[in-house]
């Protein structure tokens, strides 16, 4: 099963995609002042970020398996609905109680949408066609972190931090009415007509010593990146005291990276496993979190910050799609459930680890940096060797 998907099924699926990073970065130049507006400290405002990871992994975790029974096309729409709705919630709420809680179903419904592409990718392909289709994605995923605080910032400016919200609803709408056209009704791969109970699907993933591997291994670098979304605000713009144009264009820096990461990827791809990329790629993002933490205790300036929080946040271009494609080859009958574990473990995990820093009020960035270098180092420990993946697939008979 190696059917190729087409350009415009490509650019739906990362529209879909986009929603989270759309959600998490718009806001992100503005929390300042989102937390003045509702006379709270910014931590508490910060603390939505992880909060909203938080409920997009609960949201993948029920999605995944839902879409197995029930088709990705139903799944996909609820999650794109309830995602609009709470956005509008958001852009009216005038208590940051109300605030949190819509955030966190707005992340709900987020992560029902995410969870399909994924499966819709793992139905149609595999291997390493599946590992560059999961790239071309992310590449054009990329462009939404990378627009995204500018985007917010200007939205800001011209009619206030609600309008944010009123913008994501408004997104989220336009992308539901574009899938609806364009997203086939696809059967699934899964065969849940056999009689397996959702808790039996759940346990025969789990079981999967290997694949579970990659799921922690996904969590944990990606906690890299949300350690430093979390605390980029509070670093930048109260610690070094950017203006929010500029913490827009530092932003914009680490996602151009990681499109670069990504490119090469996809390059290294027509030669290598995925495996090995993944393997280098957290190699690389260790020894980045590792310099981080060595120059700060020298309150270094900002111009030297900047270079490796870019170089640490581009090495996830080599590594998110291919830990995808690693993890999923191991599941050709029980894509939703496999996609709904690894997309919610992720998300699990960066709010649990991206959590923990935020908990340190200090506008000095160690405990950012010691945060990703610990995340990247259980990482870096957890990855199978390519060695034992191509053993594992050959046991199993799957074709890398």
């Amino acid at each position: 099963m190696t059917h190729s998907v087409p350009l415009k099924m490509a650019l739906l699926l990362a529209s879909v995609f986009a929603l989270s990073p759309l959600a998490v970065d718009m806001y992100l130049p503005v929390i300042p002042v989102i937390a003045g507006d509702f006379s709270a400290p910014v931590q508490d405002v910060a603390i939505t970020v992880s909060l909203y990871i938080l409920g997009i992994s609960l949201g993948q975790f029920v999605g995944g398996p839902v879409s197995d029974y029930w088709g990705r096309r139903p799944v996909l729409f609820v999650g794109l609905a309830v995602f609009g709705l709470a956005s509008l919630v958001l852009a009216t709420a005038q208590s940051l109680e109300v605030f949190w809680v819509a955030r966190l179903v707005q992340a709900v419904g987020g992560g029902f949408a995410a969870v399909v592409v994924p499966a819709l990718i793992r139905d149609t392909t595999e291997g390493q066609a599946a590992a560059k289709l999961f790239a071309l994605i992310a590449l054009i995923t990329i462009f939404a972190p990378a627009i995204a605080p500018a985007l917010g910032t200007a939205v800001f400016h011209l009619s206030g931090w609600r309008m944010v919200f009123f913008a994501l609803a408004a997104y989220a709408g336009v992308v539901l009415m574009l899938t609806w056209r364009g997203v086939e009704s696809r059967p699934s791969t899964a065969a849940p007509a056999g009689g397996e109970s959702l808790l039996h699907r759940y346990r025969y993933v789990l079981s999967h010593g290997t694949a579970m591997r990659y799921v922690l291994t996904q969590g944990l670098t990606f906690s890299v990146m949300m350690t430093f979304l979390v605390n980029s605000s509070l670093v930048y713009i109260e610690g070094y005291g950017v203006s929010e144009t500029t913490f827009s264009a530092l932003f914009a820096a680490n996602i151009i990276t990681m499109a670069m990461g990504n490119r090469i990827n996809n390059h290294l791809l027509n030669r290598l496993s995925s495996a090995q990329i993944l393997y280098g790629a957290i190699a690389i993002q260790l020894a980045a979190c590792l310099l981080l933490v060595m120059i700060t205790g020298f309150q270094p300036p900002l111009w030297v910050v900047v270079p490796v929080i870019m170089l640490s946040i581009g090495a996830l271009g080599g590594v998110m799609g291919n830990t995808q494609a690693c993890c999923l080859q191991f599941f050709p009958h029980h894509a939703g459930v496999a996609s709904a574990l690894m997309g919610s473990a992720q998300f699990l995990i960066g709010a649990i680890v991206s959590g923990i820093s935020a908990q340190f009020h200090s506008e000095a960035f160690w405990p950012m940096s010691v945060t990703m270098l610990v995340a990247s180092a259980l990482a870096f420990t957890a990855v199978p060797s390519p060695s034992r993946f191509a053993r594992q697939v050959a046991l199993e008979g799957g074709a890398q």
